[in-house]
């Protein structure tokens, strides 16, 4: 499987040098939504719980990095680091209201978070934000203008984040978080905080979700409202079910998957919406089959 990895990287790290214009426009994106998806499959695996506001730091980390950087192209690094430094902050404060609630409810509070966030920077500080017409005039960082190698240096991110969560997984703290998925009233007998640990997890996962927005306003060059919105998050999410939630190369696979679905079917038909909606109802099932077959449990159990 490792090997594997290591040959899909070494494809990915190819792109710029067979192709060019659009389609390495979209591996680009694809980079960023990956790391977002990423963070929002660490979290399932890690805490056993679901976001729909995750947009929140996707497109908090993308307004972050244009607010400073739009006249000051030398910040991109301090940039970058605030970014991912007020994900993680934003996701403790967060976890800190929310992490006693499950399921539904923990659902819907990150929602309302993110359409709290979307209202405020769509209408709230127009002066600042944009508004609804979003920022312009995002550059790239310094040395790295050229698409290529900004496409580049954001795979070099996307490497770095899932070998650290690949070896988060591993080490033992990766086993306690496997068993807080697994079952959090055992642990807490234990005599674990688990508490402490849903911060930390969730906090890594705000952290993870800003970096993906600072790539995709670098390479996009504009960041926009709608970047906040609930449907951002509703799309992470499908990315990250899309790759097995589970697997450390989840999100990547999820929006490679989806992105190129869309890139594909755009290009036949303006009905591509109808058949990724389909494609995605033949992928729930089959991951239910799959389940049942694996675990000899239906659905509702």
């Amino acid at each position: 499987m490792r090997r594997a990895w290591i040959l899909l990287g070494g494809l990915l790290a190819l792109v710029p040098a067979f192709l060019g214009g659009y389609p390495l426009r979209l591996a680009s994106e694809a980079v960023a939504w990956a790391l977002a998806a990423t963070s929002l499959a660490f979290l399932f695996r890690t805490t056993g719980l679901v976001s729909l506001g995750h947009a929140a730091f996707f497109g908090g980390g993308a307004y972050v990095l244009a607010l400073l950087t739009r006249e000051s192209p030398a910040l991109y690094p301090l940039a970058l680091l605030l970014a991912v430094a007020l994900g993680f902050l934003a996701a403790l404060a967060l976890g800190l209201l929310g992490l006693r609630s499950h399921g539904i409810y923990f659902l819907m509070l990150t929602l309302a978070f993110s359409q709290l966030l979307y209202i405020l920077v769509k209408q709230a500080f127009p002066q600042f934000t944009g508004g609804d017409d979003g920022l312009p005039g995002i550059p790239r960082p310094p040395g790295l203008e050229d698409p290529s190698l900004f496409y580049l240096a954001g795979l070099g991110l996307l490497g770095l984040a899932l070998g650290a969560y690949s070896a988060l997984v591993r080490s033992p703290l990766g086993q306690i978080l496997d068993a807080l998925r697994l079952n959090e009233g055992r642990l807490a007998v234990l005599g674990y905080d688990v508490r402490r640990y849903k911060l930390l997890a969730f906090g890594l996962s705000g952290a993870l979700g800003a970096l993906g927005g600072v790539v995709l306003a670098g390479h996009r060059g504009f960041v926009h409202p709608h970047d906040l919105a609930w449907t951002t998050s509703g799309l992470l999410l499908v990315m990250a079910v899309v790759g097995g939630m589970r697997g450390v190369g989840s999100g990547l696979v999820g929006a490679v998957v989806l992105l190129l679905l869309e890139a594909v079917l755009s290009s036949y038909t303006n009905l591509w919406n109808l058949f990724v909606g389909l494609f995605l109802m033949v992928a729930a099932v089959y991951a239910l089959r799959r389940r049942e077959r694996r675990y000899g449990v239906g659905p509702a159990s």
